[in-house]
């Protein structure tokens, strides 16, 4: 604000002073009337926040405005309202304030400013921040009227303005009201019937409490609620992805409404029921939360829209997490605290450090798609497998130690010295023996389908990489790519194009008479439907599938045990799509070892010479490469590598879902066969890979260009989130290969991420189990070195003479690298281990047979270790200011229940901070919401806002009793039983005084019952119910959308839903951002994209014509026609 000419005009000022009468004052309520005056006309530039205000002078701040400053007088001087730099700026007509562009105040206004100033302007803090007060009605008398306290509230307020009550409805009026109010259907015929004859005040208690045990009171008000959650299940945006599961929180919320789980529980357990559930806190609070299945409540937090690959990922994630933090405050606060994203809330007393602190708590959680132990079955299978495993590992370390009379290092010797030898060149050897090149046509192969064409394709048919292997001019491909227009060409050689075809080649019977059987193959992957096979006695012996690519492959079948027998070789391709083709050429049978191997002649004098077993020693010639070689992410780290985790604990992880846990070396997995742990490894199939679960590392900054993450197992995948980021999930792009596959089952797979693009950024690592697959993590850092190999076990005690069996084993890396490879077998070498395993294995696979498949919710799961942010300077994502602490609004009080130091993300102490006793805001919003639902509008006729902006309400008095009331006792049913049946509730919605309607015309002070509009669900269900196409619904996933042919765009499903839903109630359909039902768009559904407490009443043309032309209220009304004709 600019001050003009100030000292000058104090002399003139002061003279007006001395000459102003004395006015006598009329009560001036600073909240009711002062508050709102400055908010909206002086607060926007003298208020809360700092970044807008002009001369640093505050208005909302009794100390900063009554401050002389340089202005020689004091902007407001209490007790003296012409002395108040104040009242003559606001009156000055050469310089006014508001400044020129806003509205001059009215003379009224000015003279309420004058008034408040006069009586010492004293401040208040906002009404909606003060402590509850447990005033009783200022009325004692008794009256008829008070059935309720409540009544008694409204009795007052109605007599301090001079009004009357309107009668009591009629009593069908009422049945109708109420059942519409409590389960948003209209009443049956029969209870009509019964109520019309029985309507007094035991009738009406009985049929409450009928309404309130009913499920469909708890499926209106889950969906009151999910107007508070922006409830929908898809993202929005351009494809419009799904949620996940969101209908497990809609059955939640349903589930708990129908309990009557006290209402700070309820938000507790939304805020933060997955720590409580996973036993962060005391067991019985754990057990409870379990019970209530607290952690299916976290799943509003992810129900926002959200955007595939962001340029900006930060901003982004900062725009996800606003919205999250607008929800939680609206809905639970009724405060507006993501006004303060850029800037210090300019009404409220919320300032953007707030925001940053709630950003900090909110940033600090993960989204997580949690197993749901639905019954307890898992969790009860895991307490019975556990002995067992103990018991099975126990026999398998008795296993090994029989192992220790086996001659195992002469093994490994004789293997090793056989690798290091070239075969002879003086070996007399068979020679090679071709059994097909096709180089003169199918010859004597039989040919089936149309797939391979009538003879072999030439080297000028083929592309550049299958010519490459062609050991002649001719190969079999069913990929025919001649088109029958290329010169020289005769069209009828050829059949139908692309992979559309089928077909075989089969080969004629002949002896395998050779070691090896080789040939080359590409083509499609996909099992026995593209692939080459052999086949002895009947039986397929070896098979090989393409490899997803035109370069050709060479296979090599060791056949040497078959050798004197007859077989036979099929070529199948039985596959229509992608890659539905197989290519093959060159089938020899052949006595040349592969590279590294001995000759036959000469594994067979070695084997002779150390009395072993010939076959023993080839397996172990054959794997000698993989005994020795190094651990594929065994590199020894450098001083510039960043350790995230070695796994030697789960320490740094948090664990979602029972499958992970920490294994040591030498501890036993059953998965398929007996694994020894070589090292450290947080593992998910530590009791069973039936279980699932996913572990997230702690946050880190991508400070090296590549994230290194050393795995093992089977259909797993390592994610990597930057900034929290998640919707790669559905489209990866700007972020392709940040989820990859867990694909290596008797190797460690390194996998590398390159993180350049994202350098700076907040990190962390998530490692799924998803179902019947098994991951083992063995270490994860940063590195700008792409490599990660080092050395495997030790096996230079192979050098040392006299080295035994056990020295050899002692080494759980050794152990674990033979039982891996199989060269260690305790069921194999052992029988006393068989005798005493084979009970435990038994009972371990009855057990592990029988856990059931958990409910995947979407969830929350706490960071390992929470994190603080920095202010975003204007809310940008590239300014950053000072570090916050996590915590919550801090002119609420109560930020003692943040630690310094806090652990988690701090969403606990959030939960315990919003629902405390001595959190006003809680539970005035909670009891105002409840009123509304009832009632037909709310007290604070603002519910989502109960700040500055919003408004106060008339009877303050009666919503703390209610919110009191509600304080000690949290049940929602109590209370919603006492409103509907006060005299309040049972009056008529016309007073038929026009006199008290027109002094009470937004019925403030609750004169008559408000008048209500059926929302969109109740009038879609009401029909439904009415023609009797209605069906009882238990909850699941949502009925899909029925798309009309003017729902279009991106993200439009493949398949319409049902045109009546399947007959289900409104909540069970499906909710999809880009493609809302339109049956409920024009009778004003909301749209999921915040908190909205207060639909928006509307009144339109497209509200009848819907009623008149929608196909769904036809094909009702026919429905119901057909109903009537048959009873008539």
């Amino acid at each position: 604000m600019a001050i003009h000419s100030i000292l000058l005009l104090i002399p003139i000022f002061m003279t007006a002073l001395q000459q102003a009468p004395s006015v006598e004052l009329v009560g001036v309520d600073f909240e009711r009337e002062v508050r709102p005056l400055l908010a909206r006309n002086c607060f926007p530039c003298h208020g809360n926040d700092s970044g807008t205000r002009k001369v640093d002078l505050r208005l909302d701040d009794r100390d900063s405005a009554t401050q002389i400053k340089g202005w020689k007088i004091p902007v407001i001087s209490p007790g003296d309202a012409e002395s108040s730099l104040l009242m003559h700026r606001i009156e000055d007509d050469s310089d006014p304030m508001p400044p020129e562009g806003h509205p001059r105040l009215k003379s009224e206004e000015r003279d309420l400013l004058r008034r408040w100033i006069n009586q010492g302007a004293e401040y208040s803090s906002h009404w909606s921040w003060q402590p509850l007060r447990d005033d009783q009605p200022l009325s004692s008398e008794s009256s008829e009227w008070i059935r309720d306290p409540v009544d008694a509230y409204v009795l007052e307020g109605l007599k301090s303005q001079k009004l009357s009550p309107a009668p009591e409805i009629d009593a069908l009026f009422w049945l109708r009201r109420v059942t519409f109010d409590l389960t948003g259907l209209p009443p049956s015929p029969a209870v009509v019937e019964e109520f019309s004859l029985n309507h007094g005040e035991e009738a009406r208690k009985k049929y409450v409490e009928l309404l309130l045990e009913d499920r469909g009171y708890a499926e209106h008000f889950t969906r009151h609620w999910l107007d508070l959650v922006r409830y929908a299940e898809t993202h929005g945006h351009e494809f419009d992805y799904a949620v996940g599961p969101a209908h497990e929180y809609r059955d939640w919320v349903i589930q708990s409404i129908e309990r009557d789980d006290p209402i700070d529980q309820f938000v507790k357990d939304q805020i933060a029921g997955d720590l409580v559930a996973a036993g962060q806190h005391s067991e019985l609070e754990s057990e409870s939360a379990r019970t209530r299945h607290a952690a299916a409540g976290t799943g509003w937090w992810w129900l926002s829209q959200a955007t595939h690959a962001p340029v900006d990922v930060l901003g982004d994630t900062l725009n996800r997490v606003d919205n999250q933090i607008d929800v939680i405050s609206r809905a639970f606060l009724g405060a507006t605290v993501s006004c303060a994203r850029c800037h210090d809330h300019k009404f409220d007393r919320i300032s953007q450090a707030d925001w940053t602190a709630l950003s900090g708590i909110v940033r600090s959680t993960r989204r997580v798609v949690h197993p749901w132990d639905r019954n307890g079955e898992i969790h009860q299978r895991i307490s019975e497998l556990k002995p067992l495993m103990g018991t099975l590992s126990g026999a398998l370390e008795q296993g090994i130690k029989l192992q220790e009379t086996l001659p195992l290092t002469s093994w490994m010797l004789s293997a090793k010295a056989l690798r290091d030898v070239m075969p002879d060149q003086g070996e007399k050897m068979r020679s090679d023996l071709l059994l097909q090149s096709f180089e003169d046509g199918w010859s004597d192969w039989v040919v089936e389908g149309d797939a391979f064409g009538k003879s072999p394709h030439h080297r000028r048919d083929l592309i550049e990489q299958q010519s490459d292997f062609l050991q002649g001019e001719n190969l079999a491909t069913s990929h025919d790519r001649r088109q029958g227009n290329e010169e020289g060409q005769d069209d009828s050689d050829l059949g139908p194009s692309s992979d559309l075809r089928k077909g075989r080649l089969i080969s004629p019977q002949f002896e395998l008479n050779r070691d090896y059987l080789t040939f080359f193959i590409s083509g499609g992957d996909h099992g026995s439907d593209t692939c080459v096979r052999l086949i002895v006695d009947g039986q397929v012996i070896e098979q090989a599938s393409g490899n997803q690519q035109t370069r050709m492959d060479a296979v090599r079948w060791d056949v040497a045990d078959k050798n004197g027998k007859s077989a036979r070789i099929e070529v199948i391709d039985d596959h229509e799509g992608g890659w539905g083709h197989i290519t093959c050429d060159h089938f020899v049978l052949t006595d040349v070892p592969p590279n590294g191997m001995p000759t036959r002649q000469q594994l067979t004098r070695r084997a002779k010479a150390e009395g072993i077993d010939k076959e023993i020693l080839k397996e172990w010639v054959r794997l000698w490469p993989q005994v020795i070689e190094g651990h594929p992410v065994g590199r020894v780290l450098s001083e510039d590598d960043v350790l995230i985790s070695n796994c030697e604990s789960s320490e740094g992880w948090t664990l979602d879902g029972p499958a992970f846990d920490d294994l040591k070396p030498g501890d036993c997995t059953l998965i398929g066969m007996p694994r020894f742990q070589g090292g450290h490894s947080l593992h998910s199939a530590a009791v069973s890979r039936a279980l699932r679960g996913t572990a997230l590392s702690r946050n880190f900054l991508a400070e090296r260009r590549f994230l290194h993450v050393g795995v093992q197992g089977e259909d797993c995948q390592v994610r990597v989130s930057v900034e929290g980021y998640w919707m790669n999930q559905h489209n990866a792009l700007l972020f392709e290969n940040f989820i990859q596959p867990v694909q290596s089952l008797d190797r460690w797979q390194h996998i590398i991420f390159d993180l350049e693009r994202y350098q700076g950024r907040n990190i962390h690592v998530e490692i799924h189990d998803p179902g019947d697959g098994w991951v083992s993590v063995d270490r994860v850092w940063l590195s700008d070195d792409r490599s990660a190999g080092g050395s495997g076990p030790d096996w230079s005690v192979l050098d040392n003479p006299g080295l035994t069996t056990s020295e050899l084993l002692s080494d759980p890396a050794r152990l674990e690298r033979l039982l891996t490879l199989g060269l260690l077998d305790p069921s194999r070498w052992g029988g006393a281990w068989n005798a005493a395993v084979y009970k435990a294995v038994i009972a371990y696979r009855d057990v592990a047979s029988k856990i059931p498949d958990p409910t995947m919710v979407l969830a929350c799961s706490d960071a390992p270790v929470g994190f603080d942010v920095p202010i975003q300077i204007r809310g940008e994502s590239g300014k950053v200011g000072e570090l916050v602490s996590r915590g919550a609004i801090k002119a609420l009080g109560q930020n003692d229940r943040f630690a310094d130091e806090l652990q988690g993300s701090g969403r606990w102490e959030l939960a315990q901070w919003v629902t405390s006793p001595e959190n006003p805001l809680f539970w005035r919003v909670q009891a105002n919401r409840i009123w509304k639902w009832v009632m037909g509008k709310g007290l604070v006729s603002t519910p989502d806002d109960m700040g500055m902006m919003g408004t106060a309400p008339q009877n303050q008095r009666l919503l703390d009793h209610l919110a009191l009331r509600l304080s000690r006792n949290a049940s929602r049913k109590e209370l919603i039983r006492d409103l509907v049946l006060s005299s309040t509730y049972a009056m008529d919605s016309l007073h038929p005084d026009p006199d008290v309607d027109t002094r009470d015309s937004r019925n403030d002070y609750w004169h008559r019952a408000e008048q209500k509009r059926l929302t969109a669900e109740s009038i879609r269900d009401g029909i439904l119910v009415t023609s009797g196409g209605w069906v009882p619904s238990a909850g699941g996933p949502p009925i899909p959308t029925y798309l009309d042919d003017f729902l279009t765009g991106r993200g439009r499903p493949g398949q319409s839903g049902p045109l009546d839903g399947d007959g289900s109630r409104s909540l069970y359909l499906e909710v999809r951002r880009n493609f809302l039902n339109p049956f409920f768009t024009v009778f004003d559904f909301p749209i999921p994209a915040t908190t909205v407490g207060k639909r928006t009443e509307s009144n339109v043309p497209a509200q009848a014509l819907t009623l008149m032309n929608s196909p769904f209220v036809h094909e009702q009304a026919e429905l119901w026609g057909g109903a009537l004709k048959e009873l008539s």
